[in-house]
């Protein structure tokens, strides 16, 4: 994986607060009737990974026009609906940032839900979708009940009241190999010319969770609040999808 300047959320954890910024219009693609803007650089979200884009807006002398969704191609593009600069003008453009950060809180609770699960269970993430208002995570193998979730719960909340701090970090893959079970994350999905990983880090001297992942995060458990899990449901033979709601 190549560090990427673009999007400017990948660099560190403190990089996922930002929520404004002045760029340079580079170019306005058009696809399927809809209109997409590629800044010289940005730190929205691309949808992907589970998690939705981000949306905001983009604001030019005296203009203000939504940015509704973004998405990664070759480049990043940002979907808007209304008027648009002139390519190569400076604009400014603004994050939602109470559905960001309802993202971040999310991803970062997806990530250690995953994690108790698997040291509990040994079952792995095998998909996630993260909402503002609820998510979910599919585990497989998997065989728990509700009140096994129910310990999962209280265990996340216990670690969530110690406001572990959370990191991203650059490793190499070989770092990463032998940081993290093979059963828990499958690297091999990974193209094999990929050999510097996005990693974040949920540790307290010790790896409470090492996992690849290019999602955005909070810097501090404590900012996840306390965890809901409200629904297991199984989806077919050892696979256990499992809802869960922040407060």
């Amino acid at each position: 994986m190549i560090r990427l300047k673009n999007p400017i959320y990948m660099e560190d954890i403190e990089s996922c607060y930002l929520k404004e910024l002045d760029v340079r219009l580079e170019d306005v693609e058009e696809e399927d009737g809809s209109t997409y803007l590629v800044f010289d650089k940005t730190f929205f979200y691309p949808v992907g990974g589970g998690q939705p884009s981000d949306t905001g807006w983009i604001k030019w002398n005296g203009h203000k026009t939504p940015i509704t969704e973004v998405i990664k191609r070759k480049r990043i593009l940002h979907k808007v609906e209304g008027d648009i600069p002139t390519r190569g003008e400076t604009v400014h453009i603004s994050l939602d940032w109470d559905r960001r950060y309802s993202h971040m809180r999310m991803h970062t609770a997806q990530h250690l839900i995953s994690s108790v699960v698997w040291e509990k269970f040994r079952a792995s993430t095998v998909g996630n979708q993260i909402h503002s208002d609820r998510s979910h995570i599919d585990f497989y193998p998997a065989d728990f009940t509700m009140e096994d979730l129910t310990k999962v719960q209280s265990e996340m909340n216990r670690l969530i009241g110690e406001k572990i701090p959370v990191g991203v970090h650059f490793l190499s893959r070989k770092e990463v190999e032998k940081e993290v079970e093979k059963e828990k994350v499958d690297l091999s999905r990974l193209p094999k010319s990929v050999k510097e990983l996005r990693v974040i880090k949920i540790s307290n001297g010790e790896n409470i969770d090492i996992c690849p992942c290019a999602g955005t995060h909070v810097r501090n458990l404590e900012e996840i609040g306390q965890v809901n899990i409200v629904k297991r449901k199984s989806k077919g033979k050892w696979k256990i999808r499992v809802t869960y709601v922040l407060e």
